[in-house]
């Protein structure tokens, strides 16, 4: 089954190669679409791109180029009629364990691939691989794996200021060389052969949803709210023990309570935060007032709100208090499962669209048939849309994004624009990323999706190729 599934990813690979050099001097426009921008919608309008957004233009000016040349910047034109849906930036996925079948710990072979190949059919082109609390050997096993697989353009430098490239074998590591590879963005290259090198490279190490870094859950966290973590495996926060993988790593949660002294917390903080590293507080324990001491300080998101942390009570604001009263991004797992509808409608209300970024912290099982899986070695149970481990404890989610998106949307009554923009704008903007990724603003990556109204996903493109096709859509 594993030597199946890896010919199939292979074929895949192969296939997206040629089609990126294959549809690179092919502009694109989308037309009869409902283009989603992070404050409306424009109808009657066409998103041009090729690698990259292009712009967007009248109906009209579309029309009058393609009767006289059918081209577009001396590019042959290609139209995709979306039949009244919404056009939308790529998804990001900030906070996922596994889909599919894999799991981001099983760090080897094609498990990334796998993810990135489903996550495309939910509208994701981008994402975070989460971990878990496991031994440190086996979570740098996972952040290794994570690193040849990185997005050349969302790599950081090391303290020596070298470019830090993970290209699969001395061809492209010679290619990759000339690249700046900053990890809050170099600007796109001139020249055609720095083109052919982003096609070789950037664009080419998977053949879906890209990887943006990493996201570490564990193992910096709170025993009393360590949730489907092991508990053996709990350690208190060193930045030592991380600083190998200060390239990869873009989130790291974090208990505040178990540092004890606030000179550690702050030390902490301040030497991710050094490392462009955000600070998130959860797993924990945490009062109210140490944790805004901590958001003070410089943490600021908060891992999938309301779970795994202290909750709001009238006396005892807690985690879910500080999150709710200070300006931290927060992320909400909208299965409908995870956060009760009605205070999904308390968050949205509370923190407004700008304030919330949608995950899934899905685990193998999401994508997968009912039945028995695993989550960080433990047995999960999964039944009707709930995984567990065996005492009841909810362990991730088998929620897709998409799916989330619809959820939310249909419990808070927020317009698509901010459902959008809150698994796009937001995300990206956290991550450094947002002139690059997560808008249709021109030069950015055409990481695109179509979706109709119950969010479903009928196209999506990668760095304009598309990647994923639902045959309702010519």
């Amino acid at each position: 089954m594993n030597r199946f599934i890896g010919n199939c990813v292979n074929y895949y690979n192969h296939q997206f190669r040629n089609k990126v050099f294959r549809e690179r001097n092919i502009m694109h426009a989308i037309i009869n679409g409902r283009i989603v921008l992070s404050d409306k919608i424009l109808d009657g309008c066409v998103l041009l791109f090729d690698r990259k957004i292009t712009g967007i233009v009248s109906r009209e000016t579309l029309d009058a180029a393609w009767q006289n040349t059918k081209c577009w910047q001396g590019k042959p034109l290609t139209l995709t009629d979306a039949q009244g849906a919404y056009v939308s930036p790529g998804f990001i996925n900030l906070h996922i364990h596994g889909c599919a079948g894999a799991d981001t710990m099983d760090a080897g072979g094609d498990t990334l691939a796998v993810m990135s190949r489903f996550l495309v059919q939910t509208g994701v082109t981008a994402f975070l691989p989460t971990t878990m609390t496991c031994e440190m050997p086996a979570i740098y096993k996972a952040l290794e794996c994570v690193r040849e697989k990185m997005t050349v353009i969302t790599r950081r430098r090391d303290e020596k200021h070298e470019p830090l490239l993970a290209a699969q074998d001395s061809q492209k590591r010679a290619l990759a060389a000339n690249i700046n590879t900053d990890k809050r963005l170099s600007e796109p290259a001139d020249t055609d052969q720095s083109d052919d090198v982003q096609a070789g490279s950037d664009r080419c190490l998977l053949s879906g949803a890209k990887v943006l870094g990493a996201y570490l859950e564990g193992p910096f966290i709170s025993l009393a709210c360590k949730g489907a973590q092991k508990e053996e495996f709990i350690v208190k926060a060193d930045f030592a023990l991380i600083k190998n993988f200060a390239d990869v790593i873009q989130v790291v949660v974090l208990a505040p309570e178990t540092l004890e002294q606030t000179e550690k917390v702050e030390d902490f903080i301040a030497q991710c935060r050094e490392h462009n590293i955000i600070v998130s507080l959860g797993h924990s324990a945490v009062d109210y007032d140490m944790a805004l001491q901590a958001i003070e300080e410089g943490a600021s998101h908060v891992t999938h709100l309301c779970n795994a942390m202290t909750g709001l009570h009238h006396r005892k604001p807690g985690l879910v208090g500080a999150a709710l009263d200070s300006s931290v991004m927060c992320e909400l797992i909208a299965d409908n499962l995870h956060v009760h509808p009605a205070v999904q409608r308390i968050v949205y209300r509370a923190k407004g669209a700008a304030g919330i970024e949608l995950i899934t912290d899905s685990m193998r099982a999401c994508g997968m048939p009912d039945g028995v899986s695993e989550l960080g070695g433990q047995n999960v149970y999964v039944k009707n849309g709930a995984a567990r481990l065996e005492d009841g404890t909810i362990a991730g989610s088998v929620v897709t994004l998409n799916r989330a998106m619809k959820f939310f949307r249909e419990n808070t009554g927020a317009t698509v624009p901010e459902v959008v923009r809150m698994v796009t704008e937001n995300p990206a903007q956290e991550l450094g990323l947002f002139e690059k990724i997560g808008s249709l603003s021109p030069g950015a990556a055409a990481d695109i999706v179509i979706f109709d109204e119950d969010f479903t996903i009928l196209r999506t493109y990668v760095d304009g190729c598309e990647v994923y096709k639902k045959s309702a859509i010519r």
